[in-house]
Formats: structure tokens, C-alpha cells, sequence
């Protein structure tokens, strides 16, 4: 799926669903690293500083979500539903990169098997005016990228 250009997409376009339904006012994402635990084995006639590198297991970031705060909770119910200990807090959680016209999707990241693991909120400060952001963090089994 992922469309190819000679140069690179903007990063403001983008959605996010989870269980097909789309997520309102998410302002920043931030996909999971993806990374590969690295083993090493030396022989016993080998050069006293040299060794075989290996692959071991792949390991996968946690992916974060932020949104203005407007009163809904599901995102606390959802965290709810898995810090009490529900047996099914999974959700299919799809981030989709836009083209800067929003006419199609031109990446998507696929997380399966995905839970909250954290919740919380920026700062509440009086002298600021910002907007309040709440944020959610959530661990995933497998990522699909297309």
C-alpha cells in the first residue's frame, strides 16, 4: 500500500482509528519503534575480540497518542477495562499517514492485539492558556506496516 515519491510526505496528515472507528482531534502520534535484540556467540578458537552477531527477538516500542481534551472518556474507560483486569482490552489500532490533500492514504501502520498501558494528562497551569491534553499510551503484539 505504502506509495512511493522521490520526496518526502509532511507529517501533519494522518488518522487514527481504533476498532474502525476514527479517533476526533488526536494531535500528535508517535508510532512504536520496531527493533531486533541483537545476541553474540564467540567460538572457542576464535580471535580473542572477535564474534558472530546474531538476530534474537524482535521487540516492539509502544505507540503514544495526544488530543485535545474535550470530555470524553473513552480513552480512560479503555484503560479502565485493561488496568482492572478484563480479559479483552484488545483493539485493532490503525494509524494511516495522508497525502497533503487528504485524497489517499499513502502509509499505515497496523497494530494488532493493542492495549492502554498508560494514561495521563499535560499540566493544568494558569498562566499558560494552552490547550489540556490528555494522553494515551498503548503496547501492542504485532505491527503491520503496508
Amino acid at each position: 500500500m505504502a506509495i512511493f515519491r522521490d520526496r518526502p510526505y509532511g507529517n501533519a496528515r494522518f488518522s487514527v482509528e481504533v476498532n474502525d472507528s476514527r479517533l476526533q482531534d488526536v494531535i500528535e502520534v508517535h508510532l512504536p519503534e520496531m527493533a531486533i535484540d541483537l545476541g553474540e556467540i564467540r567460538g572457542g578458537d576464535a580471535i580473542p575480540l572477535s564474534s558472530h552477531k546474531f538476530a534474537r527477538r524482535p521487540r516492539l516500542g509502544n505507540l503514544l497518542l495526544k488530543r485535545g481534551f474535550r470530555g470524553s472518556l473513552d480513552w480512560y474507560e479503555w484503560w479502565k477495562q485493561a488496568a482492572s483486569g478484563d480479559p479483552d482490552p484488545y483493539r485493532t489500532t490503525i494509524v494511516s499517514l495522508l497525502s497533503e490533500d487528504r485524497s489517499a492514504v499513502v502509509a499505515r501502520w497496523k497494530l494488532k492485539d493493542a492495549f492502554p498501558v498508560r494514561y495521563s494528562y499535560s499540566p493544568l497551569d494558569g498562566t499558560d492558556g494552552g490547550i489540556f491534553v490528555e494522553v494515551i499510551e498503548i503496547a501492542c503484539q504485532d505491527v503491520e506496516m503496508e
